[in-house]
């Protein structure tokens, strides 16, 4: 599978991850931005490197950036007509509490790329049962809910519960239009 090493946004860029990114992201995943991704043990700078060259070609790892610098990391992976996955995403902790079109529009982005790019009908992906705020953004976004997994994945050395969310390219032009109303703000 090809795809395309970068895309380019409104306000943020999406560029191939690289093995110079490894430090980043292995500072975004033991921030409290990653309080939602699993940590093996013993994880370190030199093991998000062996991940970063281990990626197979169903996938793509994009490290999203503004105008002057990496903000954090966004995905498409496990893609298998006619469906694809987009996650992993990440910010840096100083946009956590900062109100950023950084993520929104990393969504946005990777959706319509997914959808009318690599013409794959529907996204799906999962979102931790705890993780309330994610979930309840993109129901109102319009993703729907597929399923609940009750200890699903073992995260950090806890069972944790998944919501299986999902979206079709359908459905994509009303969670985009609902996305551009949040981002009018920041134009």
């Amino acid at each position: 599978m090809v795809f395309d090493e970068s895309i380019h946004g409104e306000f943020i860029d999406l560029y191939k991850v690289n093995i110079t990114d490894a430090a980043d992201i292995y500072r975004w995943r033991t921030s409290i931005s990653g309080q939602y991704l699993n940590q093996p043990p013993g994880y370190t700078i030199e093991s998000q490197e062996q991940w970063i060259r281990s990626r197979d070609d169903r996938e793509m790892n994009y490290i999203i950036r503004d105008d002057e610098e990496k903000v954090g990391m966004i995905s498409i992976y496990d893609v298998s007509y006619p469906v694809s996955n987009v996650g992993r995403l990440i910010l840096d902790e100083k946009y956590l509490n900062r109100g950023t079109p950084y993520g929104l529009e990393a969504l946005l982005l990777t959706y319509d790329y997914v959808f009318n790019v690599m013409d794959i009908p529907k996204i799906s992906g999962t979102i931790l049962g705890r993780n309330k705020k994610v979930f309840d953004l993109q129901k109102y976004l319009g993703m729907i809910q597929e399923g609940y997994l009750k200890n699903h994945v073992l995260l950090n050395g806890n069972l944790e519960d998944l919501y299986v969310m999902s979206l079709f390219r359908d459905d994509f032009y009303k969670y985009a239009e609902r996305i551009n109303i949040i981002l009018n703000k920041f134009r």
